[in-house]
């Protein structure tokens, strides 16, 4: 998966936000973050966020960098400074969409 198409999935089914509130987000226009979406901006004929604007993506999102930068590589979320309690909560949920996704995926091919 690209970058456009990483940030795009960040917003709308991470997020679950408009283009608008992302920018806000961010500190760029939505018409940035359409371009960024599309991989296209219409002045240069190809648009990629800058590192300064993908580290702020990352930290908005708390989206590892690896994720945002290198094709195909999984989504992972990137929480600094959490305590314990939070840390086994976080844990926790991601343990059981992890077994959701197998039961779904061994579903999908038993079909």
């Amino acid at each position: 998966m690209h970058i456009s198409e990483k940030i795009k999935f960040i917003r709308t089914k991470i997020l679950n936000v408009s283009a608008q509130k992302f920018a806000d987000m961010c500190g760029v226009t939505a018409r940035t973050v359409y371009a960024w979406e599309s991989g296209y901006a219409w002045e240069s004929g190809v648009s990629l966020p800058c590192l300064d604007n993908i580290v702020a993506i990352a930290n908005t999102c708390h989206a590892s960098l690896d994720y945002l930068l290198i094709d195909n590589h999984e989504f992972e979320l990137c929480f600094p400074n959490l305590d314990d309690e939070t840390f086994k909560c976080i844990s926790h949920l991601t343990n059981k969409m992890k077994e959701e996704n197998e039961a779904n995926q061994i579903s999908n091919t038993v079909e």
